[in-house]
C-alpha cells in the first residue's frame, strides 16, 4: 500500500484535520443533517488537539471528531480502518468514557448532553443489509419502546456502501463516496453535483501535500499496527490459558479416578512441579 492510498479521505488523520478546519463547519453539518436526520441549527466543531499536538498512540488508538450540535447533542464521529473484532466493545467503552467526562462537578444528570456515536467503518460488521444502521436500547419485548434515551450507536459500513451505491444523488452518498475515495467514478460525481464536497477536496489536497500530516500518517500507522499485533498477542495468551486450564481440569479429574501420576503426566503434558502442587492440594 502506497502512503498516498494512505492517505484518502476515510484515513483519520485527514478526517478530522479536513473537517475540523475553521470554514469548514458547514461541511460537517451537512454530514450530521444527511447522516443523524436532524436540523442542524448550530455547530461547535471541539477543536482541543491540533495537528502538531495529536498523541498518535491515544488509547485504542482513538482520533475522533467530537462536534457540540445545537448546545444540547455531542457528536462523536470516528474513523476505523482496521477490523480488531471488537468495535461493539469499543464504541460502549468510548460513549461510557465520554458520559462519564461530561458531566462536571455540582451539575445535575439533566445537564448531560444526549450523544450521537457515529463510526465510519472500513470493514462490515453487521449482519444487516443497510450500509448504515442506527442503534437503540429498547425493550427486549416491546421493541418499539426505547428504554434508555440520549445514546445512540451510527455504523456505517464503507465495502456494503461501495457495493450498493453507484450513482451517488444524495448528499450523504455523495459525502460517502468522497470519503471512501475508492471509485474514482463516483468521487468525481460527488464533486460535480455538490459544492461542499467540490471544496472538499481542494482541502484534501491540500492537507495530503503537507509534510507534517504525511509524518503523522506514518506514526499513526505504526501505532494501528502495534495495536492489532498486541491484540493478536493478547488473543494467542488467551488461547494458551485456556489450554492449559484444560489440561490442570484433566489432571484433577484423573487424580480423582486415582489414576496412576505417570499416566496423568503423560496424558497432561503437565511437568513435575505443576502435578507435585495439584496432588498437594489434593484435589
Amino acid at each position: 500500500m502506497t502512503k498516498q492510498e494512505n492517505l484518502k479521505p476515510k484515513n483519520d488523520v485527514i478526517f478530522k484535520n479536513l473537517f475540523s478546519k475553521n470554514g469548514n463547519e458547514e461541511m460537517l453539518a451537512e454530514i450530521i443533517e444527511e447522516g443523524l436526520k436532524i436540523k442542524v441549527e448550530e455547530i461547535e466543531i471541539e477543536k482541543e488537539v491540533e495537528l502538531s499536538k495529536m498523541h498518535v498512540n491515544e488509547k485504542y488508538g482513538r482520533l475522533d471528531l467530537r462536534v457540540i450540535v445545537n448546545k444540547n447533542i455531542m457528536v462523536i464521529i470516528e474513523m476505523q480502518r482496521t477490523d480488531n473484532c471488537n468495535m461493539s466493545k469499543r464504541a460502549l467503552f468510548y460513549a461510557g468514557k465520554i458520559l462519564a467526562s461530561s458531566l462536571k462537578i455540582k451539575e445535575t444528570y439533566d445537564n448531560i448532553k444526549d450523544i450521537y456515536m457515529i463510526n465510519i467503518l472500513n470493514y462490515n460488521i453487521l449482519e444487516t443489509e443497510e450500509y448504515s444502521t442506527d442503534t437503540v436500547i429498547v425493550d427486549s419485548k416491546y421493541r418499539k419502546y426505547i428504554i434508555i434515551e440520549g445514546i445512540k450507536f451510527y455504523f456505517i459500513e464503507l465495502p456494503k456502501f461501495r457495493e450498493q451505491v453507484k450513482d451517488p444523488k444524495t448528499k450523504l452518498e455523495q459525502w460517502l463516496a468522497f470519503i471512501d475515495y475508492e471509485d474514482k467514478e463516483m468521487v468525481d460525481m460527488a464533486i460535480a453535483r455538490n459544492k461542499l464536497v467540490a471544496k472538499a477536496q481542494k482541502d484534501y489536497e491540500y492537507l495530503t501535500g503537507d509534510a507534517a500530516t504525511r509524518r503523522l500518517e506514518e506514526l499513526r500507522e505504526k501505532a494501528i499496527y502495534d495495536e492489532y499485533f498486541a491484540y493478536e498477542r493478547g488473543k494467542e495468551k488467551g488461547e494458551e490459558r485456556g489450554i492449559k486450564r484444560g489440561k490442570i481440569e484433566t489432571a484433577i479429574e484423573l487424580i480423582k479416578n486415582k489414576v496412576s501420576r505417570e499416566i496423568i503426566e503423560k496424558s497432561t503434558g503437565l511437568n513435575s512441579k505443576e502435578l507435585d502442587e495439584l496432588f498437594a492440594e489434593k484435589v
